[in-house]
C-alpha cells in the first residue's frame, strides 16, 4: 500500500508550497505533478509527471481530466492512498479512484465560493459539487473553508476534517533578519503597512488602495509630529498590476515598481515577487491582510512569527480564526483580538473609510501595536510543521 501527494505542478505558489510541505512532513511513496512544471525545488524523494508542462490556459488544461486520471489510474492499486492538492487534481484523485479504486483524499486550501466567479465559477463549481462529495477524505485548511464546502457544495460534513497549514516560524524569523536594501531603508524610515500576496481580486487591493488615499488624507490634517506620513509596501505580482498603478494615479498617489532606488518618494512602492518578504514585515508599522476571501492565509502566519502588529478583513476564512480564535464579529470595527485587529471586508466606500480610520487608530497607539507584536509570535507557534504533521497523521488515520 503506497501513500502519493499529487499536485497541478510545482510553480511558485501556496498551495504547491503546502504540497511540497506536506512530503517533507508524512511518510510518502513520491509526489506526482499533472504537469511537469518545477519552479520550486521538489523535496520529495521521488517525483513523477503525468503530462509535460504546458502553456495552455488553466480552462483547457481542466478538460483534460479524463486524460490526467486514467494516467493517473494506471500507476494506483486498491490499497493505495493519493493526497491531492488543488482543484483540478483533486478531480483527477476522484475520476482516478472510480477506476483504479484508490483512497482518494483531497484537499481544499481556499473558500469556493469565494474563489470561483463568473465564467470560472460556471465551470469549477459544478465540478466540485459533482466529484468532491465523492472523496472519502476531504481535508480544509480552515473551519470557514470546511463549512462552505458543507453548505454549498454537497461534501458530507462526517467526511469533512479541517488541518490548519503548518508554516516555518523559525525560517521566517532568520530570515527577517536580513538587511533591507539601501533605498528601501529610507522607506521603512516612515510608518509603512506593509501586505504581501498575489495582485488578484481576492487580495482587494484596489479597495486598500482607496482606502489607505483616505488614510493619508485624514494624516495630513492636521499634521502633527505624532502623525507623520505613511507609506503602503506591496510584495507580490499578478494579472492586476497595471490596474493597480492606474489606481494609484487616480488617487493622487506615487507608485514605484521593483527597484528600490525610487523606493524613497513614493507613497505606494510594489515589490513584485520576493523570495524574502519577512525582512519587509519585520519593519513594518503594521501588516494587513486585505483580502476578499482566504483559506488559511499563510502570509499571516509569517507576520504574526516575525512580530509584526496584524489587521486583517474579517472574510468568512482565516483571519479571525487566527487573529480572535473561538470569537463572533463585535458588529462595530476595528474589533480588537489578542492577536490582531479586524476591519470589515473591503466592499465599497463605508468599509473603504473603516479600514482608513481603523489604520490610522492603530498606527497612532504605539501601545497595541508593541502588544500585538509581543503576542504574535506565540501564536504562530501553534502552527508549526511539527504541530500540522501530528493533525495530519491523526486526520489520515
Amino acid at each position: 500500500m503506497a501513500t502519493y501527494i499529487l499536485v497541478n505542478s510545482l510553480a511558485s505558489g501556496g498551495a504547491e508550497r503546502q504540497a511540497l510541505q506536506l512530503a517533507s512532513l508524512l511518510p510518502n511513496d513520491g509526489l506526482i505533478l499533472l504537469e511537469d512544471r518545477r519552479d520550486i525545488a521538489p523535496r520529495a524523494a521521488s517525483v513523477a509527471a503525468l503530462s509535460p508542462s504546458s502553456g495552455l490556459p488553466a480552462a483547457a488544461k481542466t478538460l483534460s481530466l479524463k486524460l490526467y486520471a486514467r494516467r493517473l489510474a494506471a500507476r494506483l492499486s486498491p490499497g493505495d492512498t493519493v493526497v491531492s492538492f488543488m482543484e483540478r487534481s483533486n478531480f483527477v484523485n476522484v475520476l482516478a479512484a472510480r477506476t483504479a479504486g484508490h483512497r482518494a483524499v483531497i484537499c481544499e486550501r481556499t473558500t469556493p465560493s469565494g474563489e470561483f466567479s463568473g465564467l470560472r465559477g460556471l465551470l469549477m463549481r459544478p465540478l466540485i459539487r459533482r466529484l468532491y462529495p465523492e472523496a472519502p477524505l476531504v481535508i480544509a485548511n480552515s473551519e470557514g473553508a470546511a463549512a462552505d464546502l458543507a453548505a454549498n457544495f454537497g461534501v458530507a460534513p462526517e467526511r469533512l476534517k479541517v488541518v490548519h497549514n503548518g508554516v516555518d516560524t523559525a525560517a521566517a524569523r532568520f530570515r527577517s533578519a536580513e538587511p533591507l536594501e539601501e533605498g528601501l531603508t529610507v522607506f521603512f524610515s516612515r510608518p509603512v503597512i506593509a501586505a504581501c500576496g498575489r495582485l488578484t481580486p481576492a487580495k482587494a487591493y484596489d479597495g486598500l488602495l482607496r482606502a489607505f488615499a483616505l488614510l493619508k488624507d485624514r494624516r495630513r490634517r492636521p499634521r502633527s509630529p505624532d502623525r507623520p506620513d505613511a507609506a503602503l509596501f506591496i510584495a507580490g505580482d499578478g494579472e492586476l498590476r497595471k490596474d493597480l498603478f492606474r489606481l494609484c494615479a487616480s488617487l493622487g498617489l506615487a507608485a514605484a515598481w521593483r527597484d528600490p532606488r525610487r523606493a524613497a518618494g513614493a507613497d505606494v512602492f510594489f515589490a513584485g515577487e520576493t523570495e524574502n518578504p519577512h525582512k519587509y514585515t519585520a519593519r513594518a508599522a503594521l501588516f494587513v491582510l486585505s483580502s476578499r476571501w482566504e483559506g488559511f492565509p499563510n502570509s499571516l502566519l509569517e507576520a504574526l512569527a516575525v512580530g509584526a502588529p496584524c489587521a486583517a478583513a474579517d472574510c468568512a476564512s482565516g483571519p479571525r480564526e487566527i487573529l480572535a480564535p473561538g470569537s463572533s464579529p463585535s458588529g462595530s470595527w476595528p474589533d480588537k483580538g489578542p492577536y490582531g485587529v479586524l476591519l470589515p471586508v473591503l466592499d465599497g466606500s463605508a468599509a473603504e473609510a473603516a479600514w482608513a480610520s481603523g489604520l490610522d487608530s492603530i498606527l497612532a497607539d504605539g501601545e497595541l501595536r508593541r502588544a500585538l507584536s509581543a503576542a504574535g509570535p506565540d501564536r504562530a507557534a501553534d502552527f508549526t510543521p511539527d504541530k500540522a504533521k501530528a493533525a495530519w497523521l491523526t486526520a489520515l488515520g
